[in-house]
């Protein structure tokens, strides 16, 4: 099978990458910039393409030769449902088999922007003709590690998804590992076509829990720090975020901190054939 992998450098994407290679398909790997172009190859792509994924042609030039699409768009990008319609439109126009969207563990919630654009784009795509499978997966466990060096040095858990220890609200993690291998079962298996599956990992944590996992790891005290809407904004302007960007994952965070965002292993089991990585067992494989 030819496969393109779309926003194929960030953290999923390598993991899609890298695990479809593994199973011996031809991956054709989009990129921003062909700096990237390197790397790809390194995690097993044959080939790569630099594109824009908001340009049409982009996208045209890209599809063409291929199977099948794993469509990735960066989130929370103001335009999320207009260039995810485009790469559906486009992948009509050139005749893809199979079009693999992936979206997002409860698409259906209302308040959260991010989350009704990538409604959107299932809805285009189920109104497409295409065959189809979309992936909602949960949080990646490796993005609660940005702050790596505080925990390991400092022994400080620096996030936003709980404001205090004795926080209520419980949310699911996935190791990005376990879901880029069902992703690439998806892509071989006949019987997910036309399936809107959710991937989760088999806990739903609280914050003491995620601490004490941490402590057994580490072997010392953790201390829990949250992060401030301010700290945030002023962290990821300094990255050159756009605002949108960033109050649509303010919106993201307060809608963890009120209540529970939490799921079913039942299908990442079912695909992988064993049970998903838990928390403890991906921390003691990240910070050994």
């Amino acid at each position: 099978m030819k496969i393109l992998v779309t926003s194929s450098t960030g953290l999923t994407g390598k993991a899609v990458v890298k695990a479809m290679a593994s199973k011996g398909m031809d991956v054709r790997a989009m990129v921003h910039s062909d700096k990237k172009a390197k790397e790809m190859l390194g995690l097993g792509a044959i080939d790569t393409i630099a594109g824009d994924i908001a340009s049409y042609d982009d996208l045209l030039s890209a599809m063409r030769g291929m199977d099948a699409v794993y469509y990735i768009c960066p989130t929370a990008r103001e335009d999320e449902a207009e260039i995810g319609k485009l790469a559906v439109k486009a992948a009509k126009e050139v005749g893809i088999n199979r079009f693999i969207y992936q979206s997002v563990l409860h698409s259906i919630e209302p308040e959260l922007s991010h989350h009704r654009q990538k409604l959107e784009v299932e809805r285009a795509l189920v109104d497409s003709g295409l065959v189809y499978t979309i992936g909602q997966p949960a949080p990646f466990m490796q993005n609660i590690l940005n702050s790596r060096e505080a925990l390991i040095s400092g022994k400080i858990f620096v996030q936003k998804f709980f404001r205090e220890i004795d926080s209520k609200n419980r949310i699911n993690l996935i190791d990005v590992k376990d879901f880029g291998n069902c992703v690439a079962e998806i892509a071989l298996g006949n019987m997910y076509h036309y399936a809107t599956l959710e991937f989760c990992g088999p806990d739903n944590l609280s914050a003491s829990e995620m601490l004490s996992a941490m402590e057994k790891v580490i072997g010392q005290k953790i201390e829990l720090k949250y992060i401030s809407d301010d700290e945030m904004r002023k962290s990821m302007a300094g990255k050159n975020v756009p605002e949108y960007s960033i109050e649509t994952l303010l919106k993201m965070f307060h809608h963890y901190n009120g209540g529970d965002f939490c799921g079913s292993p039942f299908v990442t089991a079912a695909i992988l054939k064993r049970t998903p990585t838990t928390f403890f067992e991906f921390l003691k494989k990240e910070l050994k």
